[in-house]
């Protein structure tokens, strides 16, 4: 390399750190223009903390419920309503790593930590019935909930597909509440709640396991590979305002003089940033889930 091209590349770096700066403080301006509750969406506060209460004090408790699967569900509570009704809700919509980042956290860190705290009586007592354990058997057959998750996730990442969910509020939810259903379905064989239903080996789930990974390679392929901006809703203002109006409360507009700074990151390092965080977050966290299996069965 002569002293050109390290002069060149030096350069370069220097301004992409420099561009990496002003987006944040850009970012910190942009949030600090929201109001409180523009940020922190009362419905979803209400609705996780409603769901702890009911959990904690009116559903049924066996005597031998563990303190953990307890703190396991007020947590997977907590990251949802860390991930949808926080500001880091109002930076998914500008930012697609961000949006990422809300994807990991409540599809694969959330929905386990769901499974793992689930009180199982009731349903075990549903479970006598024939025509329950039928549909109980066939709704988490793994087979079925690969098929599920993985194609509701690649559909949700259709851009035209993303770009309409995300303008609507209530396709918005419908696919929220919908992929947290399938991600909790998509866990529920590694976690195996209920044991006298916990058929799975322990290399069979590892296979399991292997496969989920390698069926995520196709989103964050996409993601890597286009050179192109793929959803016009971090792309185009426009899109990009309809997105953020689903997180204002009634009767509050987005400030006018936040217009000019809502794009401050290119689309396509964020397609490609999003694609790195996807793949290594989703590697690491299976990843953990073996070495979780592999401790519940010695213990065994």
């Amino acid at each position: 390399m002569n002293i050109e091209e390290s002069v060149w590349n030096v350069i370069v770096t220097s301004e992409q750190t420099n561009i990496q700066k002003a987006g944040d403080m850009v970012i910190s301006q942009i949030l600090d223009g929201f109001s409180f509750h523009s940020q922190w969406n009362g419905g979803v506060i209400f609705f996780t903390l409603i769901l702890i209460v009911l959990y904690m004090f009116l559903l049924p408790t066996p005597k031998d419920h563990p303190k953990f699967k307890s703190i396991a569900f007020a947590g997977s509570m907590l990251l949802i309503l860390f991930s949808v009704g926080s500001p880091l809700n109002l930076l998914g919509r500008m930012l697609f790593r961000a949006h990422i980042i809300q994807i990991v956290v409540v599809l694969l860190i959330a929905a386990p930590l769901l499974v793992i705290g689930i009180k199982t009586n009731l349903l075990e007592k549903m479970l006598k019935n024939n025509g329950v354990k039928k549909v109980y058997r066939f709704l988490t057959h793994p087979v079925f909930v690969i098929i599920l998750f993985h194609g509701l996730f690649i559909l949700y990442h259709v851009p035209v597909v993303f770009d309409w969910i995300r303008t609507g509020y209530f396709t918005n939810y419908f696919f929220l509440v919908g992929l947290i259903l399938a991600a909790a379905l998509l866990w529920w064989p590694i976690v195996g709640p209920i044991k006298q239903e916990d058929k799975m080996t322990f290399k069979q789930k590892l296979i399991y396991i292997v496969v989920n990974i390698v069926l995520f390679v196709p989103v964050t392929l996409f993601l890597w590979l286009s050179n192109t901006e793929l959803y016009s809703v971090y792309s185009d203002t426009s899109q990009m305002l309809a997105a953020l109006a689903l997180c204002m409360p009634f009767g509050e507009e987005i400030p006018p003089d936040l217009l000019e700074t809502l794009l401050p990151y290119p689309p396509i390092s964020e397609q490609k940033n999003g694609a790195i965080i996807l793949f290594i977050s989703q590697a690491l966290i299976f990843g953990l889930s073996v070495i979780w299996l592999y401790m519940k069965k010695g213990r065994k």
